[in-house]
């Protein structure tokens, strides 16, 4: 706990010791949610198979290790020089580097150990540079702050005493396609998120090679990340989530392209003995191929392979490893070979 600048924050440094003990992130929070954020964090870490030991040290060491550590991470980055002026200018809000300078300052304030480091950074903030970066720390939820509780209570899960789970009729619609590229799916709602992400994967013929994370009105769930805010989707479940008909449910899937899907629960069905679950119901036209630039790169894509004459065609066909330029149909769409695929995962 610091208390500088008339502000008192509570800090977190996470550093990787496969990383060359480099500091990896640097979390602020207010000092009340600290009990709060300490069990979020072991909890996500432990759903994530991470083994959690405590370990009390004194302030002397600690001063010693996180210099250690930032001194690691300043190796590690090649822009570790900017001065405060930059800093505060970060459209952004403060990062990584931010808090880094601060924690430099604060550090100072413990105990000296019998060595340290050495380090390039020896100016110390003044306490109008401190309140300055201070106000725009970024609030909950955002880069750089652990999340405080969430508004809404998240509920139980189903007791194996309720019964079996009831059928959901989901619709899985990819925001911003035009025409509308969407599927529906009729799977268990006592499946978890986890297991959820993976059947979209299958239904919209993605790669599973990049991060995603499912916005509910209880939270954000993806792999755990205190960072980002993130909780361990493997341990809800889709009923939890998404309790009634024409619950909505956001999930997205690579940050970068950003394919957004919205998740509308059209109806909440008995469970049919002679039917085997999950399965696709319906949809519209083919998913587009994975890192293809997000909705608009696709829509263009669809341009230039439909077009012969232009200079990109012949390269985005090798890039998409066709022989010829109708092997790529965009409205093909086959709720068979989905559902025998989505029913190969059981």
């Amino acid at each position: 706990m610091f208390q500088r600048a008339g502000r008192s924050l509570a800090v977190f440094v996470v550093v990787d010791p496969l990383d060359c003990g480099a500091a990896q992130e640097i979390l602020l929070i207010d000092p009340d949610q600290w009990d709060a954020a300490r069990r979020s964090l072991r909890s996500d870490l432990q759903a994530g198979g991470v083994s959690i030991r405590d370990e009390e040290i004194q302030p002397a060491d600690f001063r010693r290790a996180v210099q250690e550590a930032l001194e690691v991470r300043a190796d590690h980055d090649q822009d570790h020089d900017r001065d405060v002026d930059d800093l505060l200018d970060d459209e952004d809000g403060p990062g990584y580097p931010a808090f880094a300078l601060l924690l430099r300052s604060w550090l100072r304030a413990l105990p000296e150990p019998a060595s340290l480091p050495r380090h390039r950074h020896d100016g110390e903030l003044d306490i109008a540079s401190i309140s300055a970066l201070l106000d725009r720390i970024p609030g909950r939820g955002r880069r750089g702050a652990v999340p405080g509780p969430r508004t809404a209570k998240l509920p139980p899960k189903r007791k194996k005493s309720a019964g079996p789970a009831p059928i959901y009729r989901i619709k899985v619609g990819l925001k911003g396609a035009r025409p509308p590229i969407w599927r529906r799916l009729d799977v268990p709602g006592d499946i978890t998120l986890a297991r959820l992400h993976t059947l979209i994967q299958v239904a919209f013929d993605w790669d599973d090679s990049h991060l995603h994370v499912f916005e509910t009105p209880y939270g954000s769930f993806g792999r755990p990340d205190a960072e980002l805010g993130h909780r361990a989707e493997s341990r809800v479940t889709l009923e939890q989530v998404a309790t009634a008909v024409n619950d909505k449910l956001h999930y997205t899937y690579d940050f970068g392209d950003s394919w957004e899907h919205d998740i509308l629960v059209e109806q909440i069905l008995d469970p049919d003995p002679a039917v085997t679950y999950p399965r696709c119901v319906g949809g519209r036209r083919a998913a587009p191929p994975e890192d293809c630039g997000g909705v608009w790169g696709y829509a263009e894509l669809v341009e230039i392979l439909a077009d012969p004459t232009h200079p990109e065609h012949q390269d985005r066909r090798d890039w998409l490893g066709l022989a010829e330029s109708t092997a790529f149909d965009p409205a093909r769409f086959d709720a068979t070979a989905i559902t025998a695929a989505l029913q190969r995962l059981r």
